[in-house]
């Protein structure tokens, strides 16, 4: 059936998204009892102004929200006893409003304290709970490559080596799951970069890839939904409706796509942050003003971008379930490679006291081979990512974000400016990709057609794994000197293609070269389409306009 979906109470003046959504759903019964869809949900993150006026409780409980997390100690300087008092009412909420929540922090460690009576007021029944843990918030940006914590993961400035940063950040991931561990509190790792997510992942963390914001959203979750299957944890996403310094800096349609992204490609929960204010002093900070309007204490009116998400809990996620989650996804492409922490730095517009540096080390810097998945991505992408990073935050883009000077008590948005608001643009294109890290097994791999083998090492069970899917078919596409690092002798430079089994093995020093692409266009997809297989669902997200969608369900 066709529908096409209008968010109730949108006004006129108000900027419209329409989705025609296409229903031809057939569930795979056997599939679904071999993986059956766990419970989804999607939530905010509330800014922690207490006390809670009875307006913002009204607007929550309209919106519909199933899911809630909020920050104790917004600030490091927030004292303990107010943490405590910001948590109790927080629980008192949460309890009102019958949702599962989570609490959050950024430089600062939540006071052991909170936690603990977090956990315990969110028992339901025996193994049942509605505290889903601690969310760590950029947690690879503030606590190691451009530190600014307290207490960082890693102490970065004796990494030497991409091995040793790696393994030292993953102890240091370990080391930060365990504080909370001993009180039962699971471990969320959210990432602006989508770099170190398996390396969260592998240390027990669920990965929870940023998108909107300065992302590309696609390519974020395509990233964290192969940490999560590759680890076997969770998989949730933040949408994040900050862009440079303003607050909402995304539209309402841009905001609902990235709602319909993450929630058709399998995320167990989704939460939006950048609702208000979260850093700042508990008494200070204010409501969710990005999704409503607080008129009195008692009264409120959503905002646009309210009724975007009251409309899609209350009604879109009730008439559309989802019987799959992220677990039954059937890849067209994967990407291996070596978590080494490259986003685009040496390309970014960036503080000069942070500048180019992997896992935050001043002795490591970006490389030929830590920058060539770049351009795996312009190709998969049909050139929406270039050449220079998998974030906005390059020297082409980045000069017209935040705004300096800074104006004193003016929240800036994409209404004061949205010159600047509108650089960002939600449609990235792919075809059913995820990545995966340098230690993947075979059974991640299996029955995936095409594969880019990229970065600066992998183990060598993985190379046996993938030369096994080459043997069985697969097309394997090497970055030139990992090639010759691993042996083949075959390559000395440019393009080369050797028959392999039923399949084929493509070495090239240009992911972007011309005879490559006669070789792998048929897998990459269509300009128009986000494309992914769940099972035996199809799920495609085609272009309307650069901000919005129409799904389709086969």
């Amino acid at each position: 059936m066709n529908t096409t979906a209008r968010p109730n109470g949108f006004r006129s003046r108000s900027v419209m998204i329409v989705i025609a959504v296409l229903f031809f759903l057939v569930e795979s019964h056997a599939f679904a009892q071999q993986h059956p869809a766990p419970e989804f949900t999607v939530g905010i993150e509330l800014p922690p102004q207490i006390p809670i006026a009875p307006a913002v409780e009204s607007a929550l409980h309209d919106m519909g929200i199933t899911f809630m997390n909020y920050y104790v100690k917004p600030d490091l300087w927030t004292p303990d006893e107010t943490a405590v008092r910001i948590n109790k009412e927080m629980l008192d909420l949460v309890q009102r409003l019958d949702v599962d929540f989570a609490i959050a922090c950024y430089s600062t460690d939540p006071p052991e304290s909170c936690v603990k009576e977090a956990v315990q007021r969110g028992k339901v029944d025996e193994g049942v709970t509605r505290f889903k843990g601690v969310i760590f918030d950029e947690l690879e940006h503030c606590r190691l490559i451009y530190n600014h914590a307290p207490t960082p993961l890693a102490d970065t400035s004796h990494f030497t080596t991409l091995s040793e940063a790696y393994e030292g950040t993953l102890e240091g991931y370990r080391n930060l799951k365990a504080v909370h561990a001993s009180n039962s509190a699971p471990a969320i790792a959210t990432h602006i970069w989508p770099v170190l997510l398996h390396v969260a992942a592998r240390a027990g963390f669920t990965p929870c890839p940023k998108i909107c914001k300065e992302l590309y959203s696609s390519v974020s979750l395509a990233i964290g939904m192969g940490a999560a299957l590759q680890y076997g944890t969770e998989f949730w996403a933040n949408c994040d409706l900050w862009f440079w310094d303003m607050i909402p800096g995304h539209p309402a349609d841009e905001f609902k796509s990235n709602l319909l992204l993450a929630y058709w490609l399998g995320v167990d929960r989704l939460y939006v942050e950048g609702c208000g204010y979260n850093l700042r002093p508990a008494d200070r900070i204010g409501p969710p003003f990005a999704l409503m309007n607080q008129i009195t204490s008692e009264s409120y009116q959503l905002t646009e971008h309210g009724e975007a998400l009251r409309w899609f809990c209350r009604e879109y996620v009730p008439s559309h379930p989802r019987s799959w989650s992220f677990r039954d996804v059937k890849p067209e492409i994967a990407i291996v490679r070596f978590p080494d922490s490259c986003f685009g730095q040496r390309f970014a517009a960036l503080p000069e006291k942070w500048g180019d540096t992997l896992y935050g080390s001043p002795h490591l810097k970006s490389t030929p081979e830590t920058e060539a998945w770049f351009q795996i991505w312009n190709v998969l992408t049909h050139g929406k990512t270039g050449r220079d990073g998998l974030s906005y935050f390059k020297a082409t883009v980045a000069p017209g974000g935040y705004q300096r000077p800074v104006v004193k008590n003016v929240a800036q948005s994409l209404y004061s400016r949205p010159v600047h608001a509108d650089a960002h643009r939600f449609f990235v294109p792919l075809n059913g990709v995820v990545v995966f890290d340098h230690l993947v097994e075979y059974e991640r791999l299996k029955d995936i057609p095409l594969i880019f083998v990229t970065g600066v090492e992998i183990s060598a069970g993985t190379l046996d794994a993938l030369r096994r899917r080459a043997s069985e078919g697969a097309i394997l596409v090497f970055w030139g000197p990992l090639a010759r690092k691993l042996g083949f002798s075959q390559y000395s430079e440019g393009f080369f293609v050797m028959d392999e089994g039923k399949g084929k093995i493509i070495i090239t020093d240009d992911f972007g070269h011309r005879d490559l692409l006669l070789h792998i266009y048929m897998h990459i997809g269509h300009p128009d389409e986000i494309r992914y297989r769940f099972g035996d669902s199809e799920v495609i997200l085609r272009k309307v306009t650069d901000n919005s969608v129409e799904v389709s369900l086969w």
